[in-house]
């Protein structure tokens, strides 16, 4: 009994603080992806899935770095405890949550994996200098520029965009797929997808969250391009060339893919566009000098959170215990 008592509090306190959370974390999402359309700002695709993916977070912190030591601790192991109703209620919805996340994540996984082989076998391999990600040559759709995959992505580009497109232009497309793949927006996307609420509970809640990130990580991958040395004027170009292509779906909704032009965010363009053109004008040119300190900064507040939790936690969890004798009771 005690073991199953662990599990159904695990997952009572899981489901309570992904449910309180993801209703609060909507206004801050909402008020995050006007930036999207005001700003140019590639921290803001960052904010913005913090924020969504929030709720996750939080839950999976309290329920393994509290509730689970608390319940460890000072729970006798021959109390003989019974289940109350009120526990047994919210475990079951917990123990529901996580089946659904687990079964659409298994989805999306299975079916990014079997359209990357789809593609892959109506592929050619393109050699590409310096590019450290495999880019092939895809004989299909016509307006096709996108990654797939997670662990292993890999970039295809459809034969007719590869003959649309100049050899910089080209170029310039291609380092902003590479910028998607090192910003893990695929497994992002995973994320986003598993942790989304069913269509018929307030629809546009998270979906207009996604859409907003989907739009700010096509403009952080613009400015990451730029970074990496493309032209302005290639790139800018390249998305004219490829929007005048054939827009329609070219993968389902259940694959994870980063596409240089999304079929379903084509307002970001504007954004994207007015970007371009005021480097062309001569605003000041796109730089990764503060790369480097982005990352200090992520290290150094993970660093921070680590060392706050160690010293709070042997004095929290009395409380944490006393919280959870409400569920059980």
């Amino acid at each position: 009994m005690f073991y199953i008592l662990c599990v159904a509090l695990c997952l009572a306190v899981w489901f309570i603080v992904l449910a309180g959370m993801s209703m609060l974390c909507p206004w801050g999402a909402r008020l995050l992806g006007r930036l999207v359309y005001s700003s140019a700002s590639a921290r803001t695709a960052n904010r913005l899935f913090a924020v969504r993916i929030l709720p996750l977070f939080l839950a999976c912190v309290v329920t393994l770095g509290f509730a689970l030591p608390a319940f460890m601790e000072f729970e006798p192991r021959a109390s003989g405890e019974m289940m109350s109703l009120r526990l047994f209620v919210l475990g079951t919805l917990g123990a529901l949550v996580f089946i659904a996340m687990a079964i659409r994540a298994a989805k999306t996984i299975r079916a990014t994996a079997s359209m990357r082989e789809q593609w892959r076998r109506r592929s050619k391999k393109l050699y590409v200098k310096g590019m450290d990600v495999p880019v092939y040559c895809l004989d299909g759709p016509r307006s096709v520029m996108a990654v797939l995959g997670v662990f292993r992505p890999e970039i295809f580009v459809a034969r007719e965009v590869t003959q649309v497109l100049s050899k910089e232009e080209l170029a310039a497309a291609i380092a902003h797929e590479r910028a998607h793949v090192r910003s893990f927006d695929n497994l992002k996307q995973i994320l986003l997808k598993v942790t989304r609420l069913p269509h018929w509970l307030k629809p546009n809640t998270f979906g207009v969250q996604d859409t907003a990130w989907t739009n700010a990580s096509e403009v952080a991958a613009d400015k990451a391009a730029l970074a990496a040395g493309a032209s302005p004027l290639d790139l800018s170009s390249a998305l004219v060339k490829v929007a005048r292509l054939t827009r329609r779906a070219e993968v389902g909704e259940a694959v994870a893919a980063s596409h240089l032009f999304p079929v379903a965010c084509g307002s970001a363009i504007e954004a994207r566009m007015r970007y371009l053109q005021e480097l062309l004008e001569d605003t000041a040119p796109a730089s990764g000098t503060r790369k480097q300190s982005r990352k200090y900064q992520v290290v150094l507040s993970l660093v921070f959170f680590t060392i706050a939790y160690v010293a709070c936690v042997n004095a929290a969890l009395p409380w944490v215990h006393e919280a959870l004798e409400s569920l059980v009771r």
